[in-house]
């Protein structure tokens, strides 16, 4: 029998969490038949591990990496990486990736920054008010009555395919495709690859808000008379709708749940592949948008509330005001949710407790919420802010420097003193 072990390794600061780790494993290995208080026979034990199916060793590893509850990501406590005023203000909102920042100007010009030090890496004399989307190596935007893809490694053109009509949405790239909306309201689906037409429909009205992939290989998309629309992603085919009221919010996806929104203080969450309403909380401001994080559904209202509740059945698990006015959805990954907002730019609660991690402040009116990195590594920059002035600011995780603690002059010398003994 070849037996394969695994030795799952977390970074935490509390006696509890490793004795909850120790638990969980030592339950783990007592199904394998490895666990020291359980040990048998070699035959015994070779023959009650064939018992055990991958799959639920899988499950139970999973519901160790459950219960273990690692530390949430160290996304406040930052530090400068760099500053830089651009020659001109941004003409929308910018975007990132592992090498670069992207800006649009409105002197027509395209930079792209170096990520880690702010030293312009390429520029095209590009006209656009649209925001940019970084994704697969490229660079998309609309510009011209066009959509464009550039190499993000030095900016040369890819792609550019004419589009008849104005682009009023955020891109959005997903399994191969990109995603559009055009008025007065079409939705378009190019091949990322080529820019080839895969697909278009007529949804009946325009939208300001980006797609959102998920489901069952479903798009959503939430339009301007308030109706929220499914389509299948590969083809464009209608699958279902819904008919609200008031003005709906950028949707959410979560495996089996859609979530949306609303001017009215409602909040609904829907299923993901029939449409049907499966439940909703009144709020007491309009709900500008939502994220998810597991089994964890946040949202946050012009009341300055921010609430998370329970993925499937919608049960309240913590509010919290938001210490600033929200001005985009909420971003939840890695055990935090994170809220731009006016001033501060960001405030992060810890996605569990809804205690408050940390307050973000900017150097000015920012355009667009900040570009934040959702797997941040150590000692590079994970967040980048934007200015309508167009100071662009790089930030880098205190947590995540590793820094020692400094060395502090002895003033004694250690131990205690000793007598000298006399000579015989």
């Amino acid at each position: 029998m070849n037996d394969a072990y695994y030795i799952v390794v977390f970074v935490s600061r509390t006696t509890r969490y490793w004795v909850s780790l120790a638990l969980a494993t030592c339950a783990v290995l007592t199904a394998w038949g490895v666990c020291p208080e359980a040990q048998q026979p070699s035959e015994a034990a070779a023959e009650r591990s064939s018992e055990v199916s991958a799959a639920q060793r899988r499950e139970a590893i999973a519901r160790a990496w459950r219960d273990a509850k690692p530390t949430p990501v160290p996304l406040v406590g930052t530090e400068p990486a760099w500053t830089l005023t651009l020659p001109a203000p941004p003409s929308a909102p910018g975007a990132f990736d592992e090498r670069h920042v992207y800006v649009p100007l409105r002197s027509n010009l395209l930079v792209a920054l170096d990520r880690e030090t702010g030293v312009l890496a390429w520029s095209r004399a590009i006209e656009t008010a649209s925001p940019l989307l970084a994704a697969d190596g490229s660079l998309y935007f609309a510009a011209g009555g066009r959509i464009h893809a550039l190499n993000v490694l030095d900016g040369a053109d890819r792609w550019s395919v004419p589009v008849d009509a104005t682009i009023t949405a955020p891109l959005v790239a997903d399994g191969g495709l990109l995603f559009a909306i055009a008025a007065p309201g079409e939705a378009l689906a190019f091949r990322a690859a080529d820019g080839q037409l895969v697909w278009r429909r007529p949804l009946g009205a325009g939208s300001s808000h980006a797609a959102a992939p998920g489901g069952e290989g479903a798009l959503y998309f939430s339009l301007d008379d308030s109706r929220l629309v499914a389509v299948a992603a590969a083809t464009g085919e209608p699958l279902w709708e819904q008919q609200l009221t008031g003005t709906i919010s950028e949707p959410a996806v979560a495996r089996d749940r859609v979530f949306v929104g609303s001017t009215n203080n409602f909040f609904y969450a829907f299923d993901a592949d029939t449409g049907r309403a499966e439940w909703k909380w009144r709020n007491g401001g309009d709900v500008i948008g939502a994220a998810v994080d597991g089994e964890m559904v946040y949202f946050a209202s012009l009341d300055n509330i921010i609430r998370a509740v329970n993925r499937g059945n919608g049960n309240q698990r913590w509010k919290k005001p938001t210490a600033t006015r929200p001005i985009a959805p909420p971003l939840a990954f890695g055990g935090v949710v994170v809220v731009p907002g006016l001033m501060p730019a960001i405030t992060v609660f810890v996605g569990r407790t809804g205690e408050v991690m940390g307050t973000q402040a900017a150097a000015g009116d920012l355009v667009g919420p900040p570009l934040i990195d959702r797997a941040p590594k150590p000692f590079r920059v994970s967040l980048v802010s934007i200015t309508r002035e167009g100071v662009v600011e790089a930030l880098r995780p205190a947590g995540l420097m590793f820094r020692e603690a400094a060395l502090i002059p002895m003033t004694t010398l250690p131990g205690r003193a000793v007598a000298r003994e006399k000579l015989p």
